[in-house]
């Protein structure tokens, strides 16, 4: 649940509110309910963890694996409230309409567990969940460090018993805003995001249109080349790296794993291996990152260090027969940012005086536009293309001395048609 688990150790030492972190004293404990049922057992000897990081080790999983209305809490004996600590709620709806909640609280000094389903679940469902259990644990650990997000096992969830699935998880230091990452998927969508006090991220993944998925090479030749694309938006606008890795990493979750139902068209035209051959084998999506503004030069308030980037992916088949189709997938990419750059090798330390204010402040503004079109008439292929547009705007102010001495723009143009109607592309 927590983007940078230094910051939270950091953050715990100095508040000092886990003075001891050792394990408490039984008699030093206090529960809503006397029990020694597993789960107040192991909720008890996660309560000791040295980390609240570990306050929810195996919790989830255990929860899930035996259903039953269920409310328990221990905390410290007469202590008084203390503000933070992680929450998680999982919510699941099942095919049958029952729903079924899991609510974790860990604070300094308390914690929680409450299970609940809206009716009396059967066999069937129960099974369902507890194979469920084991990819919410890991849903569970892996938001800890967001730049290593798990979220596989729920993402292979029975359709047939589960309608959707949804995690959210918040992590709060003291009185400092939350950091707030949800998880959704059903049959039509899935989606991550992650909003805290430096960054958000959201990716949203349409299942509706699956035609255009290719298997298991051509989706990691996609992949890769839009992780490349990402890194590359991320070096040209100074991305911050956390964001970025978090970025990344519920891209490939989102879009990188087929579903049980991707391989299957709702349409009647299918696509043939050599359509495949010229998409990126990936779902279409929308998706964006950015990273809160920053004033970082006490000296000039109005140079703001900013960053934004939104990608898409749209896919249409149409036509009135497999032998008569039409394929266009658009694709486009906007970054937005500004930053400070050293004039040479010192590192940038500006401050209110004149001698370290030598850097650039450069803003970057690009959109990148991508067209793939396909047509087939009576069978034969007429028709595959693929435009690519950029347009990027560099503005460059260059201070020396705290005086700027430079202002240039520069406006870049690409424009570019290849005829994909060549046995290599086609993937003859």
């Amino acid at each position: 649940m927590v983007a940078d688990t230094g910051a939270q150790a950091s953050s715990v030492e100095s508040s000092g509110s886990l003075t001891s972190m050792q394990a408490p004293l039984a008699s030093a404990l206090t529960w809503k309910v006397k029990s020694s049922d597993p789960l107040t057992s192991l909720m008890t000897i996660n309560y000791g963890s040295k980390s609240l990081l570990n306050r929810f080790d195996g919790l989830g999983a255990a929860a899930l694996r035996d259903v039953n209305n269920f409310s328990q809490s221990v905390s410290l004996l007469n202590a008084d409230p203390v503000a933070g600590g992680d929450q998680v709620t999982l919510s699941i709806k099942m095919a049958d309409g029952i729903d079924v909640k899991v609510n974790l609280d860990s604070k300094a000094n308390s914690l929680s567990l409450q299970v609940s389903s809206g009716s009396k679940l059967g066999a069937a469902d129960r099974a369902a969940l507890a194979k469920l259990a084991d990819g919410f644990q890991n849903a569970i650990d892996s938001m800890r460090d967001g730049s290593k997000l798990d979220f596989t096992g729920l993402l292979a969830y029975d359709s047939s018993l589960v309608s959707s699935i949804d995690v959210e998880a918040k992590t709060q230091f003291g009185t400092m805003p939350a950091q707030t990452q949800t998880f959704h998927v059903d049959h039509a969508k899935r989606s991550f995001t992650s909003d805290g006090p430096d960054s958000k991220v959201n990716v949203s993944v349409d299942l509706r249109q699956l035609a255009g998925m290719g298997n298991a090479q051509q989706r990691k030749v996609g992949m890769d080349a839009y992780l490349k694309q990402f890194d590359e938006a991320g070096i040209r606008g100074h991305a911050n790296e956390s964001t970025l890795a978090t970025f990344k990493s519920a891209f490939q979750q989102m879009t990188g794993m087929a579903s049980e139902t991707t391989a299957v068209s709702n349409r009647p035209i299918n696509l043939s291996d050599s359509d495949h051959a010229l998409l990126t084998g990936l779902p279409d999506f929308d998706a964006s990152m950015s990273n809160t503004p920053v004033a970082s030069n006490p000296m000039r308030q109005n140079e703001v260090d900013t960053f934004s980037y939104q990608v898409s992916q749209s896919t249409n088949i149409s036509g009135d027969s497999q032998r008569n189709r039409s394929i266009s997938q658009k694709r486009h990419a906007h970054l937005e940012a500004s930053f400070h750059e050293s004039l040479g090798a010192t590192p940038l330390a500006l401050d209110n005086s004149k001698g370290p204010q030598n850097y650039y402040f450069k803003h970057v503004s690009e959109d990148r536009s991508s067209d793939t079109e396909i047509g087939y008439h009576n069978g034969m292929l007429v028709r595959a293309t693929a435009d690519e547009q950029i347009t990027r705007t560099t503005q460059v102010l260059k201070y020396v001395m705290g005086i700027l001495t430079d202002d240039s723009s520069t406006p870049e143009v690409s424009n570019t048609r290849r005829d994909l109607m060549t046995p290599s592309h086609l993937g003859i």
